[in-house]
């Protein structure tokens, strides 16, 4: 996709905000908004409109965040530069979501900001942005261990465990109990079903009859073969799983659902697709002409598939010489020169030395002082209003301020505490350090391991036939690490500019096969 640029003035903006639980009450809402509405006032952004997700997990099911994807298709209209988000866990806490839709973003020329946890530009400021992702995701899967022991807890009873079937209600025991109404509809698709009526056929029935689906509303295809293919009408109590035979009331015999199961295998056409991701999509280059190296396959003749990455100049046939390069030799080669170059005791001194730096300085700017000054003038006016209240000066006007200073007061005390919060949750050099030397024991095959790897260091990759150029987000003023083949130089530049100092590059000579 071409990337676009706003044609909206500077430092337009939206601004985002969510919760994750049912339990928590709107001013979570309205505290975020009012938040990144004071940010935007103080660093000059123009806020042309509010997205919020209510009760909107951050870490699954990202399609269901309604308002976030809203906004997500409205970037490409050029009416605003910059997303404004409360925290780095309010935009996503699932560091490859966060990349997949910064990425999106960053196509339309938009960035993303955090208000409580300012990110400086530069190379630490990516590094430091990528814990703090994944800290959030991390923070989010230990949050759900609670929650999936209780409903492992729940499973081992039997117990309803927030699957809704159709024909089951959760009786007061929190058993599954059989609604003969539904359950009779469930027996009548089994038999029309059986008795040839395709699934199509089948919903003309229904609906023909006036019956509905769970949510009231007619049926449809989808949701017929959804009933054909649920084991539980058996009687089969099913949890991620766990299978327990005979855990919920049966609605249909164990032959009817076999003899289904064999009709649907003969008339339901599968569909198959093999997703490959390519992680340096957007980060690699060609080295001869600089056009991005993109996602390709091809196919041998005993069927085999084959993963490359190939010159988009090239395949438009726009002269480009560039030989396509295979998807896992090239990422190969990205992953294991940080391992083994980056993630050494020496690398991750100088990487958490500047992580550290970028915090710190990021925090230096952030809102607490303001604020603690801000509320401290509210209280002074406050203490004045009371003083004159107690000299027998009382009107409305008087009131109505007092009220409007009261509303700022209590504002202001919840900001503050919880941007106090945040301090407390900074990341401090030890943790830095353990986190690093996690990664570097981590398995370098491990794909979530290498797309977080990719994503947080690597800002570029120019592939070359006998070496590549590797634009690290390194440390500004760290030494270049020493490279096995130093002595392979080219004198072809990137056509993409790097005058950041901290982005530093790295020759990797091509390994002979």
């Amino acid at each position: 996709m071409k990337q676009t640029t706003p044609t909206c003035p500077a430092r337009t903006a939206v601004a985002y905000a969510r919760y994750s639980s049912a339990g928590q009450r709107d001013v979570s809402i309205e505290q975020q908004l009012a938040d990144i509405r004071a940010y935007a006032a103080r660093e000059g952004y123009h806020i042309v409109r509010e997205y919020a997700d209510h009760a909107r997990s951050g870490y699954k099911n990202v399609e269901n965040r309604a308002a976030f994807q809203q906004m997500l298709s409205s970037a490409d209209s050029g009416t605003f530069d910059t997303v404004l988000c409360w925290k780095v866990d309010r935009f996503g806490r699932s560091r490859e979501d966060s990349a997949v839709y910064k990425g999106r973003l960053r196509r339309f020329g938009v960035k993303v900001l955090y208000v409580m946890e300012p990110i400086p530009d530069g190379s630490a400021g990516i590094l430091l942005e990528g814990m703090l992702e994944a800290t959030a995701e991390w923070y989010s899967v230990n949050l759900s261990e609670n929650v999936k022991r209780g409903m492992n807890d729940n499973a081992a009873r039997c117990l309803y465990n927030g699957a809704h079937i159709y024909g089951y209600v959760p009786g007061p025991d929190k058993k599954y109990q059989i609604v003969p109404e539904r359950a009779a509809v469930v027996r009548q698709i089994y038999s029309l079903y059986l008795s040839g009526e395709s699934l199509s056929r089948i919903v003309r029935i229904l609906n023909d009859s006036g019956l509905r689906n769970a949510t009231g509303k007619p049926w449809n295809i989808s949701l017929v073969y959804h009933v054909l293919t649920q084991e539980r009408y058996t009687g089969v109590y099913i949890w991620k799983d766990q299978r327990t035979p005979g855990g919920i009331p049966a609605i249909i015999d164990q032959k009817t659902w076999e003899d289904v199961q064999r009709m649907l295998k003969r008339t339901v056409r599968k569909h198959s697709s093999t997703n490959v991701e390519f992680l340096l999509t957007g980060k690699a280059f060609c080295g001869h002409c600089g056009k991005p190296m993109v996602g390709d396959s091809g196919t041998s003749k005993l069927g085999t598939p084959h993963y490359y990455y190939s010159c988009q100049s090239k395949k438009r046939r726009a002269g480009c010489d560039k030989k396509s390069v295979r998807k896992q030799e090239l990422e190969d080669a990205v992953i294991d020169f940080i391992f083994d170059h980056c993630l050494t005791g020496e690398e991750m001194d100088r990487i958490a030395t500047a992580v550290i730096k970028a915090q710190q300085e990021s925090m230096a700017s952030s809102p607490l002082t303001q604020m603690e000054k801000q509320l401290a003038d509210v209280d002074r006016k406050i203490d004045n209003i009371n003083n004159a209240i107690a000299e027998g000066i009382w009107n409305s006007t008087t009131k109505q301020k007092l009220d409007e200073l009261s509303s700022t007061h209590d504002s202001l005390v919840v900001s503050i505490s919880n941007l106090r919060a945040t301090f407390g949750r900074l990341l401090d050099r030890k943790k830095v350090l353990d986190f690093l030397r996690r990664l570097a024991s981590q398995d370098r095959t491990d794909p979530d391991k290498r797309r977080f790897i990719i994503q947080t260091f690597v800002n570029a990759v120019y592939v070359f036939d006998d070496h590549l150029k590797l634009y690290l987000n390194a440390i500004e003023g760290a030494s270049q690490i020493p490279v096995q083949c130093s002595d392979i130089v080219s004198d072809s530049l990137p056509t993409k500019p790097y005058p950041n100092p901290a982005i530093i590059c790295y020759i990797i000579a091509k390994r002979e096969p």
